[in-house]
């Protein structure tokens, strides 16, 4: 039997000025394949809290660009159609029309918000699987605690 001893952290609060403080150890006692199944209940919360934080980011980035698209539009529309627009290849500005620059603006603006809805649909099922996984995680621990000589866990 393998004994692993566990530190846990409380959740963040106020008299600790928003700092999570190191709450009980905590004593599990598993044989080999039990370990394994810990480890890999491990990874798997790493690799879906990993992908919620890119798919966050991702969605961010998308609204972003989807409202600096509607601003940047909307500043075009007050503008006469016989000015002329310089849109920025690279290093270089090219000039172009100005209904194209508007079209090309609300395209994006639109795949922008496609996006950002999708990205959010992934994100409330990445979020359901990261709790999930730390349910299953806490079912485990507490079906391997170990029996504390104190008389308690914490």
């Amino acid at each position: 039997a393998i004994i692993l001893i566990l530190r846990h952290r409380r959740p963040r609060c106020a008299h600790n000025n928003g700092q999570r403080a190191w709450g009980a150890m905590l004593s599990l006692e598993m044989d080999q394949s039990e370990m394994s199944t810990y480890s890999e209940l491990q990874s798997n919360l790493s690799r879906a809290t990993q992908e919620l934080q890119l798919t966050t980011s991702k969605l961010q980035q998308r609204s972003r660009d989807g409202q600096m698209s509607a601003i940047t539009f909307k500043a075009l529309s007050e503008v006469p159609d016989d000015t002329r627009v310089h849109t920025q290849m690279g290093k270089a500005f090219i000039t172009r029309p100005l209904d194209e620059v508007r079209s090309g603006l609300q395209k994006k603006e639109e795949e922008c918000r496609r996006e950002a809805t999708t990205l959010a649909s992934k994100k409330t099922t990445l979020e359901g699987r990261v709790k999930q996984i730390e349910q299953e995680m806490q079912e485990f621990i507490q079906a391997h605690l170990k029996p504390s000589e104190s008389g308690g866990t914490a």
